[in-house]
């Protein structure tokens, strides 16, 4: 089980880079990408399974990564706040997504900055055990 959740942990991190990378290299294609998210049933509910993969992962290998409490609430309000979209039906999340989208990506060089920092420190923390 810690070999599954350190690579959920380890894909999360790589993940983040590649968004940062994408978001620099190619900012229509990042915006495209997460203007799919909630755009059916399926991506809802995908997005909500993944969220709650991604957050257990963390919750079951935070001991073992430096700031392993700040990892363990970060796994807990992803797998919170996916219960939460679980009840809400998928429309009502895309037009929140339709929302807040352009908020979010208005500055792609600053989301991909963020995305890259994240993604960083996931796998900094990840490789620098205590």
């Amino acid at each position: 089980m810690d070999m599954l959740a350190a690579l959920i942990v380890v894909l999360s991190g790589i993940w983040l880079i590649v968004l940062a990378i994408v978001s620099f290299a190619k900012p229509e294609l990042a915006r495209h990408f997460l203007g799919r998210f909630a755009s059916s049933a399926f991506t809802h509910f995908l997005e909500v399974f993944l969220r709650i993969i991604v957050g257990a992962g963390f919750i079951v290998y935070s001991p073992q990564m430096r700031f392993s409490a700040a990892f363990r609430v970060f796994g807990w309000l992803l797998i919170l706040t996916s219960i939460v979209l679980l009840f809400v039906p998928w429309k009502q999340h895309r037009r929140f997504a339709e929302w807040s989208l352009p908020f979010a990506t208005s500055r792609m060089m600053l989301f991909g900055l963020v995305s890259g920092i994240g993604g960083l420190f996931i796998l900094s923390s990840f490789i620098t055990r205590p």
